[in-house]
């Protein structure tokens, strides 16, 4: 005699049970690791960008500096007189300063008129950003640090600048 059987025995339930208690933990792990890891990496990607670009525009304004002038012992505000032609009349004057946490370049014409300014970086530690310069008797290098920092994420890079040498 053949019996028509409807429903799930206990067996099957507790063992359904057991592999949904064993995916379940897994697939909450990978869930949370896709909502959260995009915001990080893209917190790195902007930190990184922000600390390259720091580090980019105060090395080519050195590189071509014929006069650097460190105001705090941090280095910054960090001025820099570059030279436009032979006529040091016309020199032109960069400032690199802090305004919070942005990184702000001001170009000055010689008659100390606000010729262009522009925001280098932000999310920058200002505490932890430094520019120092060289000791003469080991090198000529000017030692500069960018952090930056976003969300969780810290980026820090350290960049060692000369001097191109003058042709006068």
């Amino acid at each position: 005699m053949l019996r028509s059987e409807k429903g799930f025995t206990l067996i099957e339930l507790i063992v359904t049970v057991a592999i949904i208690g064993i995916i379940m933990p897994a697939m909450a792990v990978t869930v949370t690791a896709l909502l959260t890891n995009p915001q990080r990496a893209n917190d790195q990607s902007v930190a990184l960008q922000q600390v390259q670009n720091a580090g980019y525009w105060i090395s080519h304004d050195v590189q071509m500096a014929k006069n650097v002038t460190r105001t705090d012992p941090g280095g910054f505000p960090l001025t820099l007189v570059i030279p436009v032609d032979t006529n040091e009349s016309n020199d032109l004057s960069v400032v690199y300063s802090f305004d919070g946490n942005k990184l702000k370049r001001q170009v000055y014409d010689s008659l100390g008129t606000l010729t262009a300014e522009m925001m280098v970086a932000e999310y920058i530690d200002p505490a932890a950003t430094t520019f120092s310069a060289p000791d003469p008797s080991i090198d000529n290098l000017y030692n500069l640090t960018v952090k930056a920092s976003k969300g969780e994420t810290v980026v820090e890079r350290s960049y060692q600048i000369s001097q191109r040498p003058s042709s006068g």
